[in-house]
């Protein structure tokens, strides 16, 4: 079964990036919230660090991750990111990074 994880991380864009998304300013330092589709039920830092990399960012700082408790999606203050959710389980993950 496909459970969305979620991890924590703090790192800074490179932009070695091989496909177009709503990046970051070059150089620019972020907190991020990775949205993580995996089928182990265990946390997978290393994997977290490496979808990260493919996003372009460099100098990561990976937490530990946890399951997405998915009813938390029902609150009204969790509305933004659902978009996230489903991303992550219709491409494999999502970013949400924070200026």
């Amino acid at each position: 079964m496909t459970r969305i994880y979620l991890y924590g991380a703090e790192a800074t864009y490179d932009g070695g990036c091989d496909f177009e998304w709503q990046a970051p300013p070059l150089g620019s330092r972020h907190k991020l919230i990775l949205f993580l589709a995996q089928t182990d039920a265990s946390a997978q830092e290393d994997r977290a660090a490496s979808e990260l990399a493919r996003f372009g960012f460099v100098d990561l700082q990976v937490g530990a991750g946890r399951p997405m408790d998915v009813e938390a999606l029902n609150d009204t203050r969790m509305n933004v990111f659902k978009k996230h959710y489903e991303g992550a389980l219709a491409e494999g993950c999502s970013i949400v990074w924070y200026p």
